[in-house]
């Protein structure tokens, strides 16, 4: 009688094919869970943008309500944004002009990554680049701010982000036309 490789102590070398496949499908879903996390960086810029724009938003209307301070605008231009106050720079010249703020002041894009495009009243305006600052959305200190919606998207690609600004001063991100 012959004895089988276990009955002579030879022992069998390597993995099984169930052994190899259950780590490759372990590395699949852990392939596939971290490429989730990081997703497509520019969504995820454009996502930030939006929420800090409406989060500059929200801090200017509640300190406006909080203080009873002169009235502020939101300036816009295609390549970035800025709180603004009205100056007066003498006795028949007044001129908005840029808060210098970590959190208020004006903010820029990196080029090429986002674009803003802003309607008032249904009507698309055109924003200037790289030109003196404009008021676009006015904040006053009875809480109301001009009624508009902001677009924030991302150059050659379909991602986009809206801001609604309410009369009431409500801020709202969606990534759906509203």
């Amino acid at each position: 009688m012959r004895a089988g490789p276990r009955a002579t102590g030879l022992r069998q070398i390597g993995f099984t094919l169930i052994e190899l496949l259950v780590v490759m499908v372990l590395i699949g879903v852990i392939a596939g869970l971290a490429t989730l996390a990081l997703g497509d960086g520019a969504d995820r810029e454009l996502r930030q943008e939006a929420q800090r724009l409406a989060g500059v938003l929200n801090l200017a209307h509640d300190e406006l309500l909080i203080t009873g301070g002169a009235d502020r605008a939101l300036g816009l231009r295609r390549e970035g944004y800025s709180m603004l106050d009205l100056m007066l720079l003498d006795d028949a010249t007044r001129e908005w002009q840029a808060l210098q703020d970590p959190q208020l002041g004006p903010h820029y894009f990196n080029e090429g990554v986002v674009e803003l495009e802003y309607e008032a009243d249904g009507t698309r305006q055109s924003l200037p680049f790289n030109e003196s600052w404009k008021p676009h959305v006015r904040l006053s200190n009875t809480g109301e701010m001009t009624p508009g919606l902001i677009t924030l998207r991302v150059p050659g690609k379909e991602l986009v982000q809206y801001i609604s600004i309410g009369l009431e001063g409500s801020v709202e991100v969606t990534n759906e036309r509203p």
